[in-house]
């Protein structure tokens, strides 16, 4: 079974550990990833209100960040993966028309198209994905 609960102030380690994980693994010099563990973390601390922490079988297996039509995080930890947590997730954020993703995370990419979404725009390092319509 799987369930979401809005995070509170106490689950912004969780969430801010989710985050890097997602970002530092695709950022190669020092320098930048210094400063996007800094940005993350006024990220944070500024917007846990707007994470939810995903339950399965009574324990916290990931999070995700919804921000307006946005979705800015959907991390689910390694041993819960491929059980469709991420897919039923995404199927009830309906409200959802973007995704935002690094340009080498290839398998979020993937994951994403997938399920209906496509590249709509696109910076140095991010990918916005469009939901199909």
């Amino acid at each position: 079974m799987i369930w979401v609960i809005k995070a509170k102030k106490s689950d912004r380690l969780l969430l801010l550990d989710y985050k890097l994980k997602v970002v530092i693994p695709y950022i190669n010099k020092k320098e930048d990833k210094l400063q996007a563990i800094l940005y993350i973390n006024n990220y944070i601390k500024d917007n846990y209100n707007k994470g939810y922490i995903i339950w399965y079988n009574f324990h916290k297996v990931g999070a995700f960040i919804k921000d307006g039509e946005y979705l800015d995080l959907l991390y689910i930890e390694d041993k819960y993966r491929n059980k469709k947590i991420g897919s039923k997730i995404l199927k009830k954020l309906k409200d959802i028309k973007y995704i935002k993703v690094r340009k080498d995370n290839i398998k979020a990419l993937k994951f994403y198209e997938n399920r209906g979404f496509i590249k709509d725009q696109s910076t140095k390092d991010i990918i916005i994905l469009k939901r199909r319509v």
